[in-house]
């Protein structure tokens, strides 16, 4: 199990350390995020299931954007997976994605406890783990949320966090429109 979780560690560092030097190119393409989102939603299905959490995403036409769809994908999969570890209470997962003018927004919210507001800038940083003991119960190592933000800016986009007491977090990111 430690081996494993070692292994994974130093995956995610590789790619961190390829992004950050410029040594993972970013392959732009037109795609349909919604599908991608959507294809996301159905392979982490029995997560869902497994953890009893109800899933919402509505968007059924095409968003089209122009980014790696690769890279965008590791995006979308690292804040399901971390909605699904920290979703609480009612247990809900909503996805959205709002068209803007030159620029597309997904955002993820699940239900549970507030990230303390003092620390939603920190959550990007690597190795940084609001709560320690609930993130090894999962494996978490602490870079998932680095990366991404990496990828995000990559792309010319930005990336943000919400949190509120009493309703639980919203994480989002926003790349270009096709």
């Amino acid at each position: 199990d430690e081996a494993s979780k070692m292994n994974k560690m130093v995956k995610k560092l590789l790619t961190l350390n390829q992004i950050e030097f410029g040594n993972q190119t970013v392959e732009l393409e037109r795609f349909d995020v919604a599908a991608l989102i959507r294809s996301v939603l159905e392979n982490s299905e029995i997560l869902f299931k497994q953890n009893e959490i109800r899933v919402q995403f509505a968007e059924s036409n095409p968003v089209e954007v122009w980014a790696d769809e690769y890279m965008i994908e590791e995006v979308v999969t690292n804040y399901l997976t971390n909605a699904i570890h920290y979703a609480s209470n009612e247990k809900v997962v909503e996805v959205r994605v709002t068209k803007q003018e030159n620029a597309v927004r997904v955002s993820v919210f699940n239900t549970g406890a507030p990230i303390p507001e003092e620390e939603t800038e920190k959550i990007w940083v690597k190795f940084y783990k609001v709560d320690k003991a609930r993130t090894r119960e999962y494996g978490g190592s602490g870079i998932g949320l680095s990366i991404v933000k990496k990828i995000v800016e990559e792309h010319g986009g930005k990336i943000w966090a919400t949190s509120k007491e009493g309703t639980g977090t919203i994480l989002y990111f926003v790349i270009r429109k096709y």
